[in-house]
């Protein structure tokens, strides 16, 4: 694309100034033309008398110089000299005109290919992505820069253990009470992805949790940095849905997110080791934890089941 563009604008380069040759060429033929006249030239062939049904034609046989000629031809010249320059004043005139309208012309095909090479930096092939990616809670729009996609898939945040090394389990009905849903937005460019980010399900602000730092602090956890299609997409928000739900203590970015308990309150909750080969988690589809509710409180007393 490129190497066409630079050809097109050196050919309406080669154009525009064949054109200022032409039109130089043709003015100086023109005033060649005229400055070729020569009132020394101009004889008088005669005239004809007309005499009742007969018309007498009279011929010079003899040129002569005198004064009183000279003065009519010298005043003949100057008014013709004066009636060619105003000649060439409109002829040049006109060609300035035809100039200034090409020059028009250029500066419109010129700006309409700038419009068409922003379109064309800015343009985005919108990948394929069906019904069932769609069932499976993935969207995508286009991005402010060229070949970038901003993906938008559905999931469920939902803390099951804290920990860094030996991770603890929430207790069970605490744990589901903190099930929200939320958006993961995942950013790519061409094949590469640039971020993973979770967002609320409205208006798209980053979704508050103990790991949000605007964007989201992952961890150790790192996503692909390229992507084959739609399905890539959707492992790569599972996987992320999958790291938050542990909660590390070494890292942070918010003790007391809006929406959930403090994190003092979140380790008042945690299974005792003991007990924890005994205890499972529930498993929910998307669709159970969806129902889930927070209401930001600091502890379950306000909340219910």
């Amino acid at each position: 694309m490129g190497g066409w563009v630079i050809s097109l604008k050196s050919q309406e380069f080669k154009m525009s100034d064949n054109l200022k040759k032409t039109a130089d060429k043709k003015l100086s033929e023109m005033f060649n033309d005229i400055n070729a006249v020569n009132i020394d030239e101009l004889k008088s062939s005669g005239f004809t008398v007309r005499i009742g049904n007969q018309i007498i034609k009279l011929t010079p046989t003899e040129f002569q110089n005198v004064t009183i000629e000279d003065e009519i031809r010298e005043e003949f010249r100057l008014k013709l000299s004066e009636r060619l320059t105003d000649i060439k004043d409109k002829l040049n005139n006109k060609i300035i005109e035809l100039v200034n309208y090409t020059n028009k012309i250029k500066d419109e095909a010129d700006r309409k290919e700038r419009e068409y090479e922003e379109r064309i930096k800015n343009a985005c092939v919108m990948p394929n992505v069906t019904l069932d990616h769609a069932k499976k809670g993935l969207s995508c729009v286009k991005g402010d820069q060229r070949d970038e996609i901003i993906w938008l898939i559905q999931g469920i945040y939902w803390p099951q253990t804290v920990g860094a090394v030996t991770r603890k389990k929430i207790e069970p009905k605490y744990s589901m009470k903190m099930i929200s849903n939320i958006i993961f937005k995942v950013v790519t460019q061409g094949k590469i992805v640039k971020r993973v980010s979770t967002h609320k399900p409205i208006g798209l602000d980053y979704f508050e949790h103990y790991h949000q730092s605007r964007p989201d602090c992952w961890g150790q956890w790192k996503a692909p940095k390229e992507f084959n299609g739609p399905e890539d997409i959707i492992k790569i928000a599972k996987d992320a849905e999958a790291v938050l739900q542990n909660v590390n203590p070494s890292s942070l970015a918010s003790r007391s997110p809006f929406g959930l308990p403090r994190f003092s309150t979140l380790e008042r909750h945690l299974v005792e080791s003991k007990n924890q080969n005994s205890i499972e988690l529930r498993t929910l589809s998307q669709s159970d934890a969806r129902q889930g509710i927070t209401t930001g409180s600091d502890d379950t007393d306000v909340w219910t089941l």
